[in-house]
């Protein structure tokens, strides 16, 4: 980075990695084990059947999360590569415009099936909690990408009147 000591180069480049292997472990859960997101029945003779949470809208949703997910993995490779403050910030505006758009969708899409939960009244409450946490986070990620564009313009302001 063009300001940044080598210190905190390796901090964002071990950042980075980080971000790449946990969104790759999302991919890959959200795209070959999500039959995991299931309510376990145990039956009599000790077998497990599982009833899925999950609505066929999911499949709906799942291609939004496999792009966002290779975008945000070629992104934290480029910005590995390529080190620039202004790729950075505008990478993380990025990261959380993808984030809101992958909570809003999945409030408005809403691929969940609560109803397999025996109580009755957890299975009325956990649609409102899922709900309200989506929309929670849709509002983390736009305070999130406005608060790296106030610090990239200021950065920016600062640069021009040097």
């Amino acid at each position: 980075m063009e300001e940044s000591s080598s210190g905190g180069r390796c901090g964002e480049i071990a950042s980075d990695m980080s971000i790449i292997l946990v969104t790759a472990a999302q991919l890959i859960f959200f795209t070959f084990f999500h039959k995991y997101i299931s309510w376990p029945i145990t039956g009599p003779d000790g077998s497990v059947t599982r009833l899925s949470m999950l609505t066929d809208d999911y499949f709906t949703w799942l291609p939004l999360v496999i792009v966002a997910s290779i975008l945000v993995i070629v992104a934290n490779i480029v910005m590995i590569i390529y080190d620039r403050y202004w790729l950075r910030q505008t990478a993380w505006i990025i990261f959380c415009l993808i984030g809101i758009v992958m909570t809003g969708s999945l409030v408005s899409i809403f691929p969940f099936d609560f109803s397999v939960i025996p109580n009755a009244t957890a299975a009325a409450a956990v649609p409102k909690w899922v709900t309200g946490f989506l929309i929670f986070m849709a509002v983390f990620y736009a305070i999130a990408a406005l608060a790296q564009f106030v610090k990239a313009r200021r950065h920016t302001v600062k640069n021009e009147n040097r």
